[in-house]
Formats: structure tokens, C-alpha cells, sequence
């Protein structure tokens, strides 16, 4: 019984161990624990089994920073509105099933975006900037061969024969087909189609039509309805993406300069050895 009391007196206090403080205020193994199980059970979507001691460590840093954001905010006047929180959840996540730790954590998120909007709100972006990133980064602009497939899916597979048969006639009505769901074309790279279809639509001619293919949804038909060979993007069709890019990078940059100077009023203390 002796043995058995001093070794749940030594779980009790393992668990109590903070494995941080910020300013002296701890955070104690047990809170760390529960919120890094949660995150990795509903954000990441994986195994627990598979966190490796590397992964709780940067959490852990991560955990403390969201702190840190939380009080800046806070000072800042910024806040989250139960709108905005669901909204992120929809945008980034899709699920809406997530424990009260979790919710806490992607609300972290939100306040930084709101930080950096108020910290980063004077940068902008030059068309000569977009340029010259453009030309002295051409290859990140260099466009596979594609196709663009036309997706047909079919409840059954008589339905699914008699589909391909009026599509590889060049026969594009079916309405009158029961069961049958027509999805928008798709530019799809040739080098990443699965090897079942390269093998039915080449060489990518239109009106190609690979036959039924069975899949959980169904018997799927895809069709060529153009091609288009590799090349560069032109530079006014990557205008978008490289403002794009560009913004990111810049305000991440402001966000990082803006945290180092946080972090300076505060004393910041790690145990990664109690993890």
C-alpha cells in the first residue's frame, strides 16, 4: 500500500509540473496535454501514437505565443466575435464538431490575423514589385501539360455502358439518362491523372472518353474536352497570385518583427524535459 500511495503522490505531482511559465504564470503538464491531444485528434487527424517529442515541443512554443497574442490583443482592444470564430472554422477547418480547447486554439488564430491587419495595414504592393518577382521567378510559373475533362458519374453500370456508348459517338445529351450527375470541366495536369485514365484518354484528343470507371459514388466517365500544352503563365494571369504571395510575406514579416519586440517585456521560461 506504501508503494502504491508514493507512486500516485509521484503521478500527481509529474502532472502538476508546469512545462512553462509566462511572467511566472504556469502551464501546467495536464492543461498542456489535454489541449495537444485535442489538437492533434481533431486538427491534424492523426494518431496520437504517431506525435513524436518534437511535435509537443513546438507545440508547447506555439501554446506559449498564443498566450502571449491573447494579452497583446487584449491590450490592443481586438477581439473575436462568435461569427468571425465560426466563420474561420468553416473557411479552414469544414468541421464543426471540436472541443472547447480547440475552439480556444483556432480563436488564437483569428487574433493574430487581427493583429497583423492593424500592424501591416500600411504595406502595399507595387506592380513593379509583382514584376520583377514575376521575371526573377519564372520557373515558379511554368505550367504542366493539362486537360480539360468533362465528369460524368452513373448510378449503374447498364446506365454507365450506354453513357459511354453515346459519348464516344459525339452524342452529348443526356438528359434523358436516369441516374446520371454531370459535373463542371476540369483542367486537370496531365502528369498527375491516374494511370487508368492516361492510359484510356491518350493522346488526349478531344472527345476521347475513358469507360466506366467504378468508384464509391458510382461509375465515373471522363471526357477530353480540351488540351492545352505546358508553358509559362503569362505575367497579367499571375498578377493576382503574386500580390497574393507577396502580401502574405509581408505581413507574416511585420507579424514576426512586431512578436520579437513583444517578447522582450515578458520572461518566458520552458521545461521541455517534464513533456
Amino acid at each position: 500500500m506504501r508503494i502504491l500511495y508514493f507512486f500516485l503522490v509521484f503521478i500527481l505531482l509529474a502532472q502538476a509540473q508546469p512545462v512553462a511559465r509566462i511572467n511566472g504564470e504556469p502551464i501546467q503538464r495536464e492543461d498542456f496535454l489535454r489541449a495537444f491531444n485535442a489538437y492533434w485528434r481533431e486538427i491534424i487527424h492523426l494518431p496520437i501514437a504517431q506525435a513524436s517529442r518534437k511535435d509537443m515541443e513546438e507545440f508547447l512554443i506555439e501554446l506559449v505565443r498564443g498566450k502571449i497574442v491573447e494579452r497583446e490583443a487584449k491590450k490592443m482592444g481586438l477581439s473575436v466575435t462568435s461569427k468571425e470564430l465560426d466563420e474561420y472554422i468553416e473557411k479552414n477547418v469544414g468541421s464543426k464538431n471540436l472541443s472547447p480547447v480547440v475552439i480556444e486554439l483556432l480563436k488564437v488564430e483569428v487574433l493574430t490575423q487581427k493583429i497583423t491587419d492593424r500592424i501591416a495595414r500600411h504595406i502595399r504592393i507595387t506592380d513593379d514589385q509583382i514584376t520583377a518577382y514575376y521575371y526573377l521567378n519564372l520557373r515558379d510559373f511554368k505550367l504542366p501539360a493539362q486537360v480539360l475533362l468533362s465528369r460524368y458519374v452513373a448510378e449503374d453500370l447498364d446506365t454507365a455502358n450506354e453513357l459511354y456508348y453515346r459519348l464516344s459517338k459525339g452524342y452529348l445529351s443526356v438528359s434523358d439518362l436516369r441516374g446520371v450527375k454531370v459535373g463542371p470541366p476540369m483542367w486537370y495536369s496531365i502528369q498527375t491523372l491516374p494511370e487508368i485514365v492516361k492510359s484510356q484518354l491518350y493522346p488526349y484528343e478531344e472527345g476521347k472518353v475513358t469507360k466506366p470507371i467504378q468508384t464509391e459514388a458510382g461509375y465515373l466517365i471522363l471526357r477530353v474536352v480540351r488540351r492545352r500544352g505546358g508553358g509559362i503563365l503569362p505575367l497579367e494571369e499571375a498578377k493576382p497570385l503574386v500580390r497574393e504571395k507577396l502580401l502574405k510575406e509581408r505581413r507574416q514579416e511585420v507579424f514576426r518583427k512586431w512578436l520579437e519586440e513583444v517578447l522582450q517585456s515578458y520572461r518566458v521560461e520552458f521545461f521541455f524535459s517534464r513533456l
